[in-house]
């Protein structure tokens, strides 16, 4: 008879793989829009996976129904109910990221759940269990789960850290103030060169650069600067900036454009979508907009990305024929 000690982490691995498999059927039907998320769900999985490797019989041992049917719908609630605790407890963490996920979490770990805890209740003997040690296993599971999420949380830093991006800085017109945009991958785009082991990237007066480098994730190491007609350069701190205060930058989140799809769609995952960085530079007087009048100013930065993005294909398109 294999040992507990085994038979448990297989549970894990169970759990793991359920999930990456209906994911990548989900993801399948979505013609595989939404991929990117499943580094991130992975993520969030394997310390729900390892905490209920561990106390998993515990909850089992909890109540055993003797009849077939009435396991299985048991084994179905506890997986339905530890799934919307973690559900919750993710939620808290993350907030409104929670929306960004493409696809259905809570029923992806609760059929990841489903498997694992089936597995543990198949292959692990019902051995008598006072109510202590319930007790024990109970308080045990969200200390291991908090335990491997910091853990995940090192070993993600550690491995972005080893991996980080190219170091990059960035070349600002003096009177520029406003939004600019990186955008990255295109073969049309610019080479940037290299100085001192960081990559220069000289933002536009029309604030869209386009480059051929593909967006690279994780620490980053940037440094900005204001230039003047004499090349004088002016350091800029990242800031939020606002009305009186000195200049100053803001990262915004990454993002991209979708492509057309084989099916006629649109996708992130489309070939031809685009993929970018979005920047503020807060320089001198700012003017406070409304929500209306920020979203159609940032409506008509996007539709100068896109044009330029468009230009710059075509213009290589034409040079190949």
């Amino acid at each position: 008879m294999v040992k507990p000690i085994i038979l448990k982490p297989i549970s894990g691995l169970l759990n793991i793989l359920t999930c990456i498999t209906v994911t990548t059927f989900v993801l399948f039907l979505q013609d595989w829009f939404g991929n990117g998320d499943m580094y991130a769900f992975v993520f969030w999985t394997i310390p729900l996976a390892i905490g209920v490797a561990v106390s998993g019989s515990t909850f089992l041992n909890a109540l055993r129904p003797t009849n077939i049917i009435f396991r299985l719908l048991f084994i179905a609630i506890v997986a339905v109910l530890i799934s919307f605790g973690w559900l919750y407890a993710v939620f808290l963490i993350l907030g409104p990221w929670m929306n960004a996920f493409s696809f259905p979490i809570f029923y992806l770990w609760t059929a990841g759940l489903f498997v694992q805890l089936f597995f543990l209740d198949r292959m692990i003997p019902k051995l008598p269990t006072s109510r202590r040690n319930i007790l024990i296993g109970l308080l045990a599971f969200p200390v291991i789960v908090v335990g491997s999420v910091i853990g995940m949380y090192f070993l993600s830093f550690a491995w972005g850290y080893l991996n980080r991006p190219e170091k990059e800085t960035f070349l600002i017109p003096a009177d520029f103030k406003g939004e600019f945009r990186i955008v990255y991958g295109e073969k049309c785009g610019v080479s940037p060169r290299t100085e001192e082991g960081r990559r220069i990237l000289e933002i536009p007066l029309d604030g869209v650069l386009i480059i051929q480098p593909e967006f690279e994730a994780g620490i980053i190491d940037n440094e900005y600067y204001l230039v003047d007609s004499t090349g004088q350069k002016t350091r800029l701190n990242s800031s939020f900036g606002s009305e009186g205060r000195r200049p100053g930058i803001s990262m915004g989140g990454s993002g991209s454009f979708g492509g057309p799809m084989a099916d006629g769609g649109f996708s992130s995952e489309s070939d031809l979508a685009i993929e970018f960085t979005d920047f503020t530079v807060y320089n001198g007087d700012t003017t406070t907009l409304d929500d209306r009048q920020s979203f159609r100013l940032h409506q008509k930065f996007d539709s100068l990305s896109q044009a330029l993005v468009d230009a710059c294909r075509n213009a290589t398109a034409k040079h190949a024929d």
